[in-house]
């Protein structure tokens, strides 16, 4: 099978293009021509047996002649929620740039289109168990983008005849993952706080048992026009999470322990007041934001119609993402964490 991967060079979609061409199939991979270090990544990826081409998702020109050729495009490009960009740049990118590679995948005769959408446009504090029926409630501009993307596919996939699945991954972590670097290097040093009790639920999932659910859903039959939801085994409170990861870094605790009401209203007010000097705040809301989530999501039918189970629980997996850190030199060499995932990238 011949798969276009847009965003090939980023998070998941390197973690995608490995196992599917260890799998034996012929990948091309799109890069951006506007990241300083998306020529880099890309030599990387075409290292690995891809061919990589440049397909910015607003130019029709070059995602034709991205997807010419192909079977499936796995969609993983786009803005990301750490971008800082409007609400009309995740629009113009996430929504209308997939609306142009579904519409230039259709013309180029793709059997199907898989698109990476996220479990968070369901909310981010819900008490009940979040399944694929669950109401939506995007709770920023990014999630926003992501819901109106999936309505967009859902509507003009029938008119232009191809298939497509949407995938919600919960929150992914793994080796080569840069979001939660910030997190493993506090905790690392001892001083990675908890605000408040630390009872809020988080549900993760490791990357390369995400990258194996993406590589199902390009060719299993019987399940186009689904949507699944893609999370770990199982989920976890807040507290647990840094209670595993104290002890993958070494420590007795990842930091020390705060009130959460009190943190919360520091933090408007150094975020106001650092608005005023013009100078980045130490701490925002939407930082604080991690401490209150709370969600927790059925994967049940991945599991029916995929077949698909994950394979890393929690502690292997923030393990295998310590050590990989390490001996990429961003973190101090400490000590050697003890890892035998049954998932890794290719597997």
């Amino acid at each position: 099978m011949k798969i276009l991967v847009t965003g090939a060079t980023g998070f998941i979609g390197s973690h995608f293009t490995e196992l599917a061409l260890n799998s034996g199939h012929e990948v091309v991979g799109t890069r951006s021509s506007d990241r300083p270090d998306s020529l880099r990544k890309g030599v990387q990826i075409e290292e690995m047996g891809a061919r990589m081409v440049v397909a910015r998702l607003q130019d029709m020109g070059e995602l034709r002649a991205a997807v010419r050729g192909a079977d499936c495009v796995c969609h993983f490009a786009g803005a990301f929620r750490e971008s800082n960009l409007d609400a009309g740049q995740f629009h113009r990118i996430n929504v209308e740039g997939t609306c142009k590679l579904l519409r230039a995948s259709a013309e180029a005769g793709v059997r199907r289109f898989v698109y990476c959408s996220t479990a968070g446009i369901h909310g981010q504090r819900v008490s009940n168990v979040i399944t694929e029926l669950s109401p939506k409630c995007p709770y920023n501009s990014y999630e926003e983008s992501k819901s109106a993307a999936e309505i967009e596919i859902r509507r003009m996939a029938g008119t232009l005849g191809i298939e497509y699945v949407i995938v919600r991954p919960t929150s992914v972590y793994g080796p080569r993952d840069s979001r939660l670097l910030k997190l493993f290097r506090a905790a690392h040093k001892g001083n990675f706080p908890l605000f408040g009790k630390g009872n809020g639920r988080r549900h993760m999932i490791f990357v390369t048992d995400l990258a194996r659910a993406f590589l199902i859903a390009c060719d299993q039959p019987g399940i186009a026009s689904e949507d699944f939801i893609i999370g770990g085994p199982r989920a976890t409170t807040l507290a647990e999470l840094l209670e595993a990861l104290a002890k993958v870094v070494g420590r007795e605790k990842t930091g020390p322990r705060l009130p959460l009401i009190p943190m919360l209203a520091l933090a408007a007010v150094v975020e106001d007041l650092c608005g005023v000097l013009r100078v980045k705040p130490p701490i925002y809301r939407r930082r604080m934001d991690f401490y209150r989530s709370d969600v927790e999501y059925d994967c049940s039918k991945a599991a029916r119609l995929l077949r698909w189970t994950p394979l890393v629980d929690l502690p292997e997996g923030l393990a295998a993402t310590y050590n990989s850190y390490r001996l990429a030199g961003l973190l101090p060499v400490k000590r050697s964490v003890a890892v035998a995932c049954h998932s890794r990238p290719g597997a």
